[in-house]
């Protein structure tokens, strides 16, 4: 059998070279900046509550210590104030589960897209009723996320801890693609789905999803107390084995797109511009749901002063370099558990 984890190593090196090498020419052009001075793009995490228990939960959404302090009306002023800095192009709207806000769900939302900001919006799909999405559709979209891990009522619904979950989230994604909002389901192959991945991609593409991303379980959160639920090196080489099989018999119908290895993601990020970052429900701007870091509480200093004195560097800084060059390409831990240990300031 082919090496396919060495192949998509390489191809995932090649890609962070002309990354660099896109980012080199055009700041010679004087068409790409040294920094951005405000964030273009940040993820609400609005809530650490969930209505699922997900073995894998990379954040431990709905675990007794996520805190949550930041309430819908501090949402919606952290919202004006990011209107009145300039706003940003994107807000990636998660949780917890993020429609567990109710109507103020949309209030947060209003505020942004008034001011022209598009979506993101990452959901289990449980509450996407008919009318919810009726709700949603006046909003501008990157896409719209719904996870769903199993082909069968019986994978997705053991997996996520809550009987009739797999039925909510498909009857859900068919209203969203319905509506004409860009579906993109998002599936964790672990090694009791993994048999099933073709099916799987027929299920996104009966419910008119234009993306589906195939990702293993990464060692953050909940999954670090389910080791179970890990790929092996074998089972993952015969997933990358079979996303190629399917790129090219579902080519021009659904795009089938897996996730990088965590060490290439942590280091495109360091290549590129600081472009934004996650505002946590206990208010903490943190730098990415992979990495342990934060620059500082929106509750205590406004987000752009937080931005401009740690935010615009922070992925060059030391203890961020350290953490990258610590991740183990089998194994994706670093010297940090993700999501278990203590975040670090930079």
């Amino acid at each position: 059998m082919k090496d396919y984890i060495k192949i998509n190593r390489a191809l995932d090196d090649q890609y962070l070279k002309v990354i660099e090498g896109n980012i080199t020419n055009l700041r010679k052009q004087g068409l790409y900046p040294e920094k951005f001075t405000y964030p273009i793009t940040l993820q609400f995490e609005l809530t650490g509550r969930c209505n699922l228990a997900c073995k894998h939960c990379y954040n431990r959404s709905g675990d007794v210590d996520r805190e949550t302090l930041m309430t819908p009306d501090k949402w919606c002023s952290l919202a004006k104030e990011i209107v009145k800095d300039g706003g940003i192009f994107q807000c990636i709207l998660s949780g917890g589960e993020p429609l567990l806000l109710g109507d103020r769900l949309f209030d947060i939302m209003d505020i942004l897209h008034d001011d022209g900001t598009s979506f993101v919006v990452i959901t289990n799909g449980y509450l996407l009723t008919k009318e919810k999405v009726k709700r949603f559709s006046k909003y501008r979209y990157y896409w719209f996320q719904v996870s769903i891990d199993g082909s069968t009522a019986e994978i997705h619904d053991e997996f996520r801890g809550v009987k009739g979950s797999f039925e909510r989230a498909v009857n859900g994604a068919l209203e969203i693609s319905q509506a004409g909002i860009p579906l993109v389901i998002a599936h964790t192959v672990t090694p009791k789905n993994l048999g099933k991945i073709e099916d799987m991609v027929d299920l996104a593409y009966s419910m008119g999803a234009c993306r589906i991303i195939l990702g293993e379980v990464l060692p953050s959160g909940r999954a670090i107390a389910n080791e179970d639920i890990i790929l092996t090196k074998e089972q993952k080489n015969y997933l990358y084995e079979v996303i190629n099989q399917l790129q090219n018999k579902y080519n021009g119908k659904i795009e089938i797109r897996r996730s990088a290895d965590l060490g290439h993601q942590m280091k495109r990020y360091s290549l590129e511009n600081n472009a934004g970052g996650i505002i946590r429900p206990n208010g903490e701007f943190r730098l990415d749901c992979m990495a342990p870091f934060i620059i500082g509480n929106v509750l205590d200093t406004p987000l752009k002063e937080l931005w401009l004195t740690h935010g615009i560097n922070a992925w060059k800084s030391e203890k961020v370099q350290k953490f990258i060059a610590s991740i183990n390409e089998e194994t994706q831990k670093g010297n940090i558990q993700n999501h278990v240990d203590k975040d670090i300031l930079v």
